[in-house]
């Protein structure tokens, strides 16, 4: 049986701190499966995408974007660059141990997708407690108005079999709705969806993109809590993506 090859898209912006020791750690663990890592970078202030182009290995790509920002269109971008039989995403702050990718991957044995959870069996999140509760409560909308396809909405660490994105397109806008779309159209289509614990830490060395922020943490909690509304008009519409 033909070994399956596996793409990591890595979405960057000012992580020139830990750009390296992501990397490092991925090839680490995935070893001959790792296809290749394809990082999407929106021409950080900090020159991340310099530190990738200085590593000159042919398996790190780089996408650096000149005129074009947001989290969810660069894991569009990377996700249409890979070339693997399993597309792999997660944060490159380090909040996402690299060393838990083998488990998901694992998972699609039996599965289509493979979602990092915080909220089954082994997961936990340890982020301070505002982040905590704010995205309990935004998983609990989005189970309640769209369904258990899965606990964790909004994870933002999948593996995924490449023949979902023949049906399945990556929202383009936004920040980490994405995910709730993603994760929500894959099961409104019948994907089979695995979730598989991990424990979610907070970034030890730059700025998170979320912050602490309070008026930065409503924006985003009525950006996620917007798009939940949204598909919930469109499943009793009976729309699947």
């Amino acid at each position: 049986m033909k070994k399956q090859k596996i793409s990591v898209v890595l979405p960057t912006y000012n992580e020139s701190e830990n750009v390296l020791e992501v990397t490092q750690r991925i090839s680490k663990v995935l070893g001959d499966s790792l296809l290749e890592i394809i990082f999407v970078d929106d021409n950080s202030p900090d020159k991340t995408w310099k530190i990738v182009q200085d590593m000159k290995n042919p398996k790190y790509k780089l996408i650096h974007r000149i005129d074009k920002k947001g989290l969810a269109s660069a894991l569009g971008d990377g996700i249409k660059k890979a070339k693997g039989d399993i597309i792999v995403w997660l944060d490159c702050d380090l909040g996402i141990p690299p060393e838990d990718i083998p488990l998901l991957t694992n998972a699609l044995a039996n599965a289509d997708v493979a979602v990092g959870s915080r909220y089954v069996s082994g997961g936990k999140d340890l982020r301070p407690k505002l982040r905590t509760i704010t995205s309990i409560l935004i998983n609990l909308l989005a189970q309640i108005l769209l369904g258990r396809y899965v606990r964790d909405y909004t994870s933002g660490f999948a593996a995924v079999k490449k023949k979902v994105f023949e049906k399945i397109k990556p929202p383009s806008a936004g920040f980490g709705e994405y995910f709730i779309e993603f994760i929500y159209c894959c099961g409104r289509n019948g994907f089979k969806i695995a979730e598989i614990g991990y424990v979610y830490t907070d970034r030890l060395r730059g700025q998170s993109k979320s912050g602490e922020n309070l008026f930065v943490l409503f924006r985003y909690g009525l950006q996620y809590t917007f798009r939940i509304f949204q598909l919930f008009l469109k499943r009793i519409r009976g729309i699947k993506q």
